[in-house]
């Protein structure tokens, strides 16, 4: 039956524009009372939860469905939140994320809400209700499905009224998803398109940055890898992707070729499969490079830009750009999992690239999960420096020295509110039925842009004071 769903959702994807939520399904209420039982800090906020699926691309381009977690703070007021989207770290099976009632990682999407901020959780590709296979850390999959969750999350917000959200958007994920936030930052930042989508800030938390280095260089370290199975899942990804190999038994040797093959086929979870590969090494005495084929560790050794594998590699680094909004890039000395070269590289690169934006922080000497709650709290109090949490509206009053032009209005167009010193200003607009067509924030100068979709005819703008009263105005917009 739930392959009969997912079928379903995929032929209709095809008949939906991307960046589309296709279906909501109301989960459960966090509160404030049990957060505080696990979290390092003080909610704010008692928090819902919805699961999602929405419609994005596939690794080829193709339509496609996604799940993935939306939880909202419960206000006992009219709120306009921030965005946040948190991206998870690697998982172990398909139903470990955050869109599933009880796992762990639920909780950090929990504790970025309650403190006012609507989140966002992709599960990505290949995870959650996603079907076929996931594109582990491959950037452009990453950030194409967090982007397009963030669109169609805000429509879905706005259409069915369910929350207020201003424009501001902040980014954070933690090992994978470091590498996830990193790669979603960047293409937002540097491909901008018509979503409007800017980023506020963001925080990359013990990510693997640099896939084709640092990561690259774990197969031929000394002693035992700590997760095995995650450096070969790298490459079993890559080649479901690029097409590498003719064959998986052209990149790995026995006796891991067959537990490979087993994981690739999707007949064993990761965490078995990790387990599985660190036995075999450990009884053979091998470094984790004995996995491969010789000719492939030739390859990797010799770091040619030019053979397909190391340009997959390269692809998928994150780290080489030079981020303009505040970015945090957090790290601990002791994270056995993804070596903390990945942070001090991103962060020597991207200041070399001419950002000045970049706080480089470390957790001190932690492990990869003892890292987790530091860097979580580290996140809430580099944002709450930006975000802007804002009581939408108060009572109606006269105030016949503010003026709103130009009115009437072109659809997409800019309207002005004069008589006010500088300030940014919740609204909300409504058509003639009374229906809410838009909700949001002005600029700092009292102007909102009006979306090009807008129906021609009467509407009426209430904006917000900030003193406990409110200004309405008609528009008439053409």
């Amino acid at each position: 039956m739930k392959n009969l769903l997912l079928l379903f959702l995929c032929a209709l994807a095809t008949n939906l524009s991307a960046q589309e939520v296709v279906d909501v399904e109301v989960q459960d209420i966090q509160s404030r009372f049990i957060l505080s039982l696990v979290l390092p800090f003080t909610p704010e906020y008692d928090v819902q939860n919805y699961k999602v699926l929405y419609t994005t691309t596939d690794a080829f381009g193709q339509p496609d469905t996604a799940s993935g977690l939306v939880t909202i703070p419960i206000a006992t007021d009219d709120y306009v939140f921030p965005v946040g989207i948190y991206n998870h770290g690697t998982v172990g099976e398909r139903e470990a994320v955050a869109s599933r009632p009880g796992n762990t990682e639920r909780f950090i999407v929990a504790a970025i809400a309650t403190k006012g901020y609507v989140t966002v959780a992709p599960d990505y590709l290949g995870l959650g209700d996603n079907a076929g296979r996931h594109p582990y850390v491959h950037a452009a999959t990453e950030a194409s499905a967090g982007r397009d969750m963030i669109i169609a999350v805000k429509k879905w917000l706005a259409e069915d009224d369910v929350v207020a959200v201003n424009n501001q958007l902040f980014i954070t994920g933690y090992s994978q998803g470091g590498h996830a936030a990193a790669a979603l930052h960047r293409d937002i930042a540097t491909n901008p398109g018509d979503d409007g989508l800017t980023v506020t800030s963001a925080s990359h938390l013990s990510g693997p940055y640099s896939i084709s280095g640092v990561m690259a260089g774990t197969l031929f370290q000394e002693g035992n890898a700590t997760l095995p199975g995650y450096i070969a899942y790298t490459y079993i990804s890559y080649d479901y992707v690029y097409g590498l190999f003719d064959s998986l038994a052209q990149a790995f040797v026995e006796p891991y070729l067959e537990p490979v093959q087993r994981f690739a086929n999707q007949e064993t979870s990761l965490d078995q499969f990790n387990a599985e590969l660190d036995q075999l090494l450990q009884s053979n005495g091998d470094r984790l490079e004995a996995v491969f084929q010789d000719s492939i560790r030739d390859v990797l050794r010799s770091r040619d830009p030019t053979h397909p594998i190391n340009i997959a590699l390269a692809d998928n680094d994150t780290y080489d750009w030079a981020p303009e909004e505040p970015t945090l890039i957090y790290y601990c000395t002791e994270d056995e999992q993804v070596p903390f070269r990945n942070a001090l590289l991103a962060d020597s690169v991207m200041r070399a690239n001419g950002s000045i934006s970049i706080t480089l922080e470390t957790g001190g000497p932690q492990t990869h999960g003892g890292c987790v709650l530091p860097a979580l709290t580290r996140t809430i109090e580099f944002w709450e420096q930006y975000a802007e949490v804002v009581n939408s509206l108060g009572v109606p009053v006269r105030r016949s020295d503010l003026t709103l032009s130009p009115n009437p209005v072109y659809a997409g167009g800019e309207l002005r509110l004069s008589g006010l010193e500088a300030a940014i200003l919740p609204f909300t607009l409504y058509d003639a039925s009374g229906r809410i067509t838009l909700r949001g924030v002005t600029d700092s100068a009292g102007s909102l842009r009006l979306p090009n979709h807008l129906r021609s005819g009467l509407h009426v703008l209430r904006l917000g004071m900030g003193d406990g009263t409110s200004v309405v105005r008609r528009v008439v917009v053409h």
